[in-house]
């Protein structure tokens, strides 16, 4: 009997404490290469291209244009993701005519302008639970 009361209590306190972040990812527009998925905690490390937390993930997954991915090692906290369609895998954005030539994407906002958007448009919160995020992945 005791031990199935700890064991009750084990599974309790760690379903309570476990958090699933679920990044869907919309608008890609093939299965090459990789996605670089940079988590920021706060403006000056955005301002800075000093992410928290990196991922590379390749695209091997695409169906039409989507990819779901979930991390269950994200610790709570204030995130902002960019992310990189580094279609060729040369760990870079390429430009032609000061253009991105490849995709980008920002956490829950669809960035429209041609310049860096503030940090606050795409932050969120991640506490205890599942968080869903989406992504629209965006090529000029």
């Amino acid at each position: 009997m005791r031990f199935y009361l700890v064991f009750t209590l084990f599974l309790y306190l760690n379903s309570s404490s476990s958090q699933t972040l679920t990044l869907n990812f919309t608008g890609l527009r093939n299965a090459k290469g990789h996605l670089q998925i940079h988590f920021y905690t706060n403006k000056i490390d955005f301002d800075r291209e000093n992410p928290s937390l990196t991922r590379i993930v390749p695209k091997t997954q695409v169906k039409q244009g989507t990819l779901s991915i979930s991390y269950n090692d994200i610790p709570p906290g204030t995130y902002g993701i960019a992310i990189l369609d580094d279609e060729n895998s040369n760990k870079k954005m390429d430009y032609s005519f000061m253009l991105p030539e490849e995709g980008f994407g920002f956490s829950d906002y669809y960035h429209t302008g041609f310049t860096r958007p503030d940090y606050d448009r795409f932050k969120f919160n991640f506490q205890q639970g599942h968080k869903q995020v989406v992504i629209k992945v965006r090529y000029l």
